[in-house]
């Protein structure tokens, strides 16, 4: 359809200062016209028309008004405003108060204006907009386009575009049937006022499919390559250093040097995990060979005996003996479970919520975190000890932050996978609680075959003693 040629801004009631009214004359679609201040009344916009037109429609591009209303004037009374278009909505009172579609297009017919003044010719247009519902936005027009019958058709446009992008024109040739023959032919009957030469010429043979004789003289001849001697020894040195720095960009980049540090912490790690678990084996052999207190007060207390008294008392020290060693037994034991724990009891002293992940990870978690003993809230509270948070400034995570112990859920996987309770410093969500650990590893054990096995070898023992 025709389009009406807008010839410039007459008045306007307000403008932003970025979203000026003068971007409705614009063919970019971007630049828009809003008012000034939020909650404005309404806003307005008078456009001059190059001359007078019989507007057959009328499209309007919104920018978050409720109501748009067109009013048409002359020239020779540029005051005397007369409704063109009723007041037509483009956003309900949800949509205003919510800001949604906010953009809405609506293309307007001449059925759509009044009757009166459909057929008669104008040359001032005036645009009001308006938005009761919301009060804290600034609103206006995108765009607004007038068609009519005697205005500029879209193929008289140098340049049409949509959007940023300029679309090409139309090619003027006319393609018929023979049309590509002929014209080959009467640019074969033209004399060649200009040869061309070079890559032109190349160019120009190869798109014709043979090369004309009369411009085969002026093809461009090239020389032939000079040959130069060259060692051995050098082309070896250059293609190995190619090949070397070939083969560095291949393999390194700038982002793989994080690595070397990353590999430092882990060794540093290991090393600490061997010594910790040196200095606990140290232990247990100096446990095992230091004799215990009853068995250096024996030595001192005991006086000499005679043989008679050794037959008296030799029933005696069997059961002070017996007794000992079931007294070890049971320390051996009890040392042994502060050590190491059930796989059903490690986390028995944990009480866990999880954050930020989503089933079905979360059930699984869940039931993990059960199986090894521990216990499971929705919501955090005082009894809660840690918390499987997946990001960091949640509002969980500033509530737990500072008050319990914020993991990752590797921390909890690793626990399973490996059957021990890892200190939780080591899967810390914050790097800031990332730092020396005040726990230890507590390991999975089985109480019943060591209490049986100490209690067959002081079996034995009290065997071989009352032997002796």
């Amino acid at each position: 359809m025709p389009q009406v040629k807008i010839e410039r801004i007459v008045s306007f009631t307000s403008e932003d200062t970025v979203h000026t009214a003068s971007n409705i004359l614009s063919t970019d679609i971007s630049k828009k016209w809003k008012c000034k201040t939020a909650g404005e009344k309404c806003a307005s916009v008078v456009l001059q028309l190059d001359q007078p037109y019989v507007i057959t429609g009328i499209d309007i591009g919104n920018e978050h008004s409720a109501y748009v209303e067109v009013l048409v004037a002359r020239s020779s009374a540029p005051d005397d405003f007369q409704v063109f278009l009723v007041m037509s909505s483009f956003m309900t009172p949800l949509e205003s108060r919510q800001s949604q579609n906010v953009n809405k297009v609506r293309m307007f017919k001449q059925e759509d204006f009044i009757d009166d003044r459909r057929n008669d010719k104008w040359d001032r247009i005036k645009i009001v907009c308006s938005q009761p519902f919301n009060r804290h936005v600034q609103y206006g027009l995108a765009f607004i386009k007038l068609h009519s019958s005697d205005g500029i058709n879209s193929e008289q446009l140098t340049q049409t575009s949509i959007g940023q992008f300029i679309i090409r024109p139309a090619s003027p040739d006319i393609f018929a049937a023979g049309s590509l023959f002929a014209r080959k032919k009467e640019n074969e009957e033209k004399p060649s006022t200009l040869l061309l030469k070079g890559a032109a010429a190349i160019r120009e043979a190869a798109n014709s499919g043979s090369i004309n004789p009369k411009q085969k003289h002026n093809l461009p001849v090239t020389p032939k390559p000079q040959i130069k001697k060259v060692n051995n020894e050098d082309i070896d040195r250059t293609t190995t250093s190619n090949r070397d720095t070939f083969r560095n960009e291949l393999l390194y980049t700038k982002d793989e040097e994080n690595n070397e540090r990353i590999n430092k912490v882990i060794e540093k790690r290991n090393k600490e995990k061997e010594a910790s678990n040196k200095i606990k084996q140290d232990q247990i052999h100096a446990n095992k060979n230091t004799p215990s207190k009853d068995m250096k007060k024996r030595k001192t207390d005991t006086p000499t005996k005679t043989p008679l008294s050794f037959k008296q008392d030799a029933s005696s020290s069997s059961n002070t003996v017996l007794k000992r060693k079931q007294e070890q037994a049971k320390n051996v034991v009890k040392r042994v479970k502060r050590e190491g724990k059930p796989f059903e009891k490690l986390l028995e002293d944990v009480t866990l919520v999880i954050s930020g992940i989503q089933n079905p990870d979360r059930s699984n978690l869940r039931s993990m975190a059960l199986a090894m003993g521990a216990k499971y809230k929705s919501d955090w509270d005082s009894t809660c000890t840690h918390l499987i948070c997946a990001f960091i400034n949640t509002p969980k995570f500033n509530q737990v932050k500072g008050k319990g112990k914020i993991v990752t859920r590797k921390w909890l996987d690793d626990c399973y996978s490996q059957r021990k309770k890892l200190p939780w410093r080591r899967h810390a969500l914050d790097k800031s609680d990332k730092g020396t650990e005040s726990e230890e590893e507590i390991c999975e054990i089985e109480n019943t075959p060591i209490v049986e096995s100490l209690e067959q070898s002081s079996e034995v023992k009290s065997d071989t003693d009352e032997d002796y």
